[in-house]
């Protein structure tokens, strides 16, 4: 299921806050119920909206800080987070993301997956 790390793994975090990744804007990932994304260096992510359950709080499926910044524009079927360096982010289900980015140069971001059960 991890396998797509195995392309953009930098090298393994000498801490046990990841593995260090770098991700080519554009480029679809999956990211795992539970697992946690920490920006290193500033990034945007864009996310699905059917995400979201109709008339459920958003807290319910995306877990992070209260200074995140979350864009949800009014057409699309795509919402935007706003991550600082150190900031970290989790998600309630399974999706594809992909970073934005107005250039096409990599952004680092610390990936730790979803504790077993």
């Amino acid at each position: 299921m991890f396998a797509w790390l195995k392309r953009w793994v930098k090298k393994p975090s000498p801490d046990t806050d990841g593995i260090a990744c770098i991700a080519t804007p554009g480029e679809i990932f999956p990211w795992p119920k539970g697992g946690v994304i920490t920006a290193v260096e500033e990034l945007v992510i864009a996310l699905p909206l059917a995400l979201f359950d109709k008339d459920r709080p958003m807290g319910e499926y995306v877990f992070g800080p209260n200074d995140m910044q979350i864009n949800i524009p009014p057409d699309g079927d795509k919402f935007f987070i706003r991550m600082l360096p150190g900031m970290s982010v989790s998600l309630a289900k399974s999706c594809d993301a992909y970073v934005v980015a107005d250039d096409k140069s990599p952004r680092r971001m610390k990936v730790r997956r979803p504790q077993a059960k």
